[in-house]
Order: C-alpha cells, then structure tokens, then sequence
C-alpha cells in the first residue's frame, strides 16, 4: 500500500498531512507526542506500507477552504478503519465529533453522553484523532465552556474556534 506524506503551512503551523487512495489519513500538527506516531500506527495495520512525498491534494485543498473560513464538510472517513487499528468507541466518538457544527461547540460531558462513553475515555479517543480538523476535536470544550485539552495546544485550539466563529459572523470582543 502506497501513501503520500507531505507537510503543510497553514496559519497555526506546520501540519502533517498523509492521504491514502481512498482519501485523507493524517492530518496532525507536529508534537513530540505525535511526530512519528501516524506511520507506526499505519503500519501496525499494515506492515507493506510505502511512505512517499507527494501533494496529499485532497487534503491541500480541503485546508486552504478551510482557512480562507469556508465551513467546510467533509464525509465521514469510513475507509480509516482500513489503515488504522480502530475501536468502536473511536469511532462512535469521531462520528459524533462530525455533527459540531462549524463555528460551534460541545462539552466532553455531552459527548460522553452522547455516544454512552465516559469522558476521560473520551478525552483519550480525541487524543488519538488522525484527522485533526477534519475530524474537528478543537470544537470539545470543558463543561463550562473552558478551553481545555487539545493535541495541538489550546493556543492553537483557541486560534480554530475563533477562526471559526469570526467565519460564520460572530464578532469577538
């Protein structure tokens, strides 16, 4: 199996970006948590997995819509399960994620209770989100609306919801 890697500069960083035959795969800003963590979790799926640079255009172009403040949709990626090891809690919780709508938020308490997850399992799935973005984890919130716990940083997380709300035409104080 033959996957493209390449990078992407978007206005809260370098991202990584991954993408399959079948569509996005990664999509991860660059932690020491998460650096290396995309290909070995592709390969414990798939062990002839073939990593080459290439433009990820799927991916590019989904992102630079996304910045320009365009709510951008994007189907849920049932072929994932494919190229990662998933469980179905993962799942549940990252399909759930998809219905936050653009400019919008939610609590891990009302995602837990949403897909009958308890939260900290919770906080640990969004933790293990391939598609950041795509899969919009920055749109949890504390249970009283606090920014808390985002891979990419919460400066990052704060920069995307008010990316997000200035988009859909809330003015920020």
């Amino acid at each position: 199996m033959r996957v493209e890697w390449n990078s992407y500069l978007s206005p809260v960083g370098t991202l990584t970006l991954v993408e399959g035959a079948d569509g996005p795969l990664v999509v991860q800003f660059p932690t020491k948590r998460t650096s290396a963590n995309w290909a070995d979790r592709l390969r414990k799926r798939n062990r002839d997995v073939t990593i080459d640079t290439g433009p990820c255009q799927q991916l590019t172009n989904w992102l630079a819509g996304y910045f320009r403040g365009g709510p951008r949709a994007f189907p849920f990626p049932e072929y994932l399960a494919d190229y990662f090891v998933l469980e179905p809690s993962q799942i549940a919780v990252w399909r759930h994620l998809r219905t936050i709508p653009f400019g919008k938020t939610c609590s891990y308490d009302d995602l837990a209770r949403a897909t009958d997850i308890p939260p900290r399992a919770v906080g640990q799935i969004l933790g293990s989100n391939p598609l950041a973005l795509l899969i919009p984890c920055h749109r949890v919130v504390g249970k009283d609306g606090g920014l808390v716990g985002y891979g990419g940083g919460l400066t990052r997380k704060r920069w995307l919801l008010n990316h997000e709300l200035r988009a859909v035409g809330v003015v920020l104080s």
